[in-house]
């Protein structure tokens, strides 16, 4: 790991934003879904419009639409739709209906 001479900072860390990191490299030990995988620029278009790394959402048990929990789904499609979009149950309600 190489360090900038004028930071503590890796340089690897330095190309991303800090919470990006902290979003995709948090994940709670008793959670076992992950967020499919995007192109880096849909990543980024999707964190540009919500505020919240969608991957970072999901490693967290979060929604990255309304920043509630989202912890229990409706059935394994919910869950599935959650690893893509990173939507709760409640807000894949408001957006498909029940």
């Amino acid at each position: 790991m190489t360090l900038d001479k004028d930071s503590k900072f890796p340089l690897f860390l330095l190309d991303i934003h800090p919470t990006t990191w902290y979003n995709t490299h948090m994940k709670n030990p008793q959670y076992s879904l992950e967020a499919t995988f995007k192109h880096q620029g849909i990543e980024q278009m999707l964190s540009n419009l919500t505020g919240v790394s969608r991957k970072g959402a999901v490693a967290e048990a979060s929604c990255a639409t309304c920043k509630g929990e989202a912890s229990s789904f409706r059935d394994e499609v919910s869950e599935k739709e959650y690893t893509i979009s990173g939507m709760c149950q409640t807000c894949q309600d408001d957006i498909f209906g029940k």
